[in-house]
Order: C-alpha cells, then sequence, then structure tokens
C-alpha cells in the first residue's frame, strides 16, 4: 500500500477491511489498491477502475456490483425510472463511469460528462473498449464562459463551489459550456434518461439546457445540499416544472433526489 497517499488511519482501515473480508465479515469484499501514474487502480471482484483518488476504494467495500447496483438505484432506474435497449441517457458528472456502464449494460447509449480533468482522464480509461458510451470532458453552466473549478476527488466534491470539507482542494479555471451546446455538438436530438449530479450547479444546467430538456422524457437530479451547503431541490423543481415535467422529490440513502417525468 505504499504511495497511496493514504493517511495511517486509511491505511489501516483498508487492512482492516481486508481481514473482514477474508472472515466473510457483513458481506465484505476484498478491496486492493494500486498507484498507476497519476491515478489509482482499485480491483475488488475480479473488476479494475481507474480512480483520481486511493481513499475511493471505500465505494467499494462490498463489491462492484453493489457498488453499480446502488448508484444506479439511487438515481431510481428500475422504479422511478426506466432505461432500456436504444434509450439514449446523458450522464452529467459521470464521475469515473459506473453510472455509465451499468446504463450501457442495460442496453443503452450513454453520453458521459464530467468536468473534473483529472477524473475524466479516469473515466476514458474505464470506458474505453465499450463502443456505446461517449466520454465528454464538458462543466456545464448556463452560458459559455470561464469558470474557476475546485477539484476535490477524495470525496466526489469537485466544483464550481467550493467544497466545504476540502481536503484536496485545487483550485483552477476551466471553460463552460451549456447542456444544449453539447447537445448541438454531439448531435443528441432527443433523451431518455438524464441523469445530473453537479455538485450544486443543477439549476444552471437546467438553465443552459433549456431546449434539449423540452426533448427529454426523464431526469434524476441530485439536489441535496452541495451548494455552500445549501439543497437545490426548490429551484430545480421551478425550473423543471417550467419546462412541463411532473416534478417528485425522494431521498435514496442520504441522496436528495429530484424526479421528473413527461408524458411519453
Amino acid at each position: 500500500m505504499t504511495g497511496l497517499d493514504l493517511p495511517l488511519r486509511r491505511r489501516l482501515h483498508l487492512a482492516a477491511h481486508n481481514l473482514g473480508a477474508q472472515l466473510g465479515v457483513k458481506g465484505l469484499k476484498p478491496v486492493y489498491v494500486r498507484r498507476d501514474g497519476d491515478h489509482f487502480i482499485i480491483t475488488t471482484e475480479g473488476h479494475e477502475v481507474a480512480v483520481a483518488a486511493a481513499l475511493r476504494w471505500m465505494m467499494y467495500r462490498r463489491g462492484w456490483e453493489n457498488r453499480l447496483h446502488r448508484l444506479s438505484w439511487q438515481f431510481g432506474v428500475g422504479d422511478r425510472v426506466q432505461v432500456g435497449a436504444g434509450a439514449t441517457v446523458i450522464d452529467i458528472g459521470a464521475n469515473v463511469g459506473e453510472f455509465s456502464l451499468r446504463q450501457a449494460a442495460n442496453g443503452a447509449r450513454v453520453f458521459a460528462v464530467e468536468g473534473d480533468p483529472r477524473v475524466f482522464a479516469c473515466l476514458s480509461r474505464n470506458v474505453a473498449g465499450h463502443p456505446d458510451i461517449t466520454p465528454i470532458p464538458a462543466l456545464l453552466w448556463k452560458e459559455e464562459t470561464d469558470l474557476t473549478f475546485y477539484s476535490e476527488p477524495n470525496k466526489a466534491d469537485s466544483s464550481v463551489f467550493r467544497p466545504d470539507s476540502a481536503e484536496a482542494v485545487r483550485t483552477i479555471t476551466l471553460p463552460a459550456t451549456t447542456l444544449d451546446r453539447l447537445a448541438e455538438v454531439h448531435g443528441i436530438d432527443r433523451v431518455d434518461f438524464l441523469k445530473c449530479d453537479a455538485e450544486g450547479a443543477e439549476p444552471e444546467v437546467i438553465e443552459g439546457g433549456r431546449n434539449l430538456l423540452m426533448r427529454t422524457r426523464q431526469v434524476a437530479f441530485d439536489t441535496g445540499a452541495e451548494r455552500l451547503g445549501q439543497e437545490t431541490a426548490a429551484d430545480v423543481e421551478r425550473l423543471l416544472t417550467g419546462l412541463g415535467f411532473t416534478v417528485t422529490h425522494e431521498t435514496r440513502r442520504r441522496r436528495k433526489i429530484t424526479f421528473g417525468h413527461r408524458a411519453a
């Protein structure tokens, strides 16, 4: 575990976890982490995933399939949202690609959008060889402009709003674009499902994507308290309702999700 940039207590936690997994404790699965250049490779249940921070091993404590299933369920796929063969999915805030990989396995065509350059490098690596996933390096906003961006991959908190618990923040300036412009560039005419985890910038994503959202059937936005400690559910509901969606809210294992559906 040398070179993992983990404090001692985190290294001990990983060692204790793997001991528990070997003993069959609470369904834990072995997790192995190694450095590979600027990134880290996590191995569990025969799967490898590139991540930007070694601390992300904790997402896989109960294995690869559990991680993908849980993330997909949190955004409503399977009950609130239906994604099947031939569906077009946009994954905004794709991180390292787990949600995109699960929807591609469901038969969808996925556009995986990630704004953090360090994380995007991992996303590209993880979806390489999956022809139904298009990774897109884009920071989405309500207009095309340059924005200050705070990169914090340890807790997947990278955002245009400085994270409160910033353990490893790197401040950079990035060009931002709009969802409508992205759709134009990539030839996206209609969307069956749009998932968005924009770390507090959800209202601005909607404002910059009004045209495409009028041609979108289902949406799920993470509207938790990630905008300087404030939730975005009220603003997202107002904007989505104005675009003709029927809106509901749910909390799914500590994720606050705002769903929007329009009649077929």
